[in-house]
């Protein structure tokens, strides 16, 4: 980390606009909260929402990799989605995350297809309804 970068930290905390948590190698991770950069995370989410397969998800934000090299996870997860107020919108399986300590991606949402008319994630039939008449069903 070059001079002017560290400057750069030294003045943001002194300033106490960073969280950080404890890796397993017994350095901190700093990271911003409450700030312009916070959107970070919902950004990724919202741009992994609209992918067609996990495979095309963008790279994870620097702050979720981090989470995985944490000591503690679970202490680290619940402090970055607290802080930065995502409402919940986090890609991967928390789960995963904390007991694996690696980031699987999760369902955003349910597949559904049309041809069929059924809900593939709850494996309920639906009875598809016709736009310009939304309470009598297609034939």
């Amino acid at each position: 980390m070059g001079l002017r970068s560290w400057v750069k930290r030294v003045e943001h905390a002194a300033r106490g606009n960073l969280a950080s948590f404890e890796l397993l190698d017994g350095s901190r991770y700093y990271y911003y909260y409450y700030d312009p950069a916070s959107w970070e995370l919902f950004m990724h989410w919202y741009e992994c929402l609209g992918e067609t397969s996990t495979h095309n998800w963008p790279e994870a934000p620097e702050v979720i990799r981090k989470l995985c090299e944490a000591k503690d996870p679970q202490a680290a997860l619940d402090a970055v989605m607290e802080e930065q107020r995502t409402f919940g919108t986090f890609a991967y399986d928390p789960d995963i995350l904390v007991n694996e300590r690696r980031l699987e991606p999760w369902g955003l949402v349910g597949s559904y297809t049309t041809h069929r008319a059924e809900n593939i994630a709850s494996g309920t039939p639906t009875t598809p309804r016709s736009r310009t008449s939304p309470s009598k069903p297609l034939m």
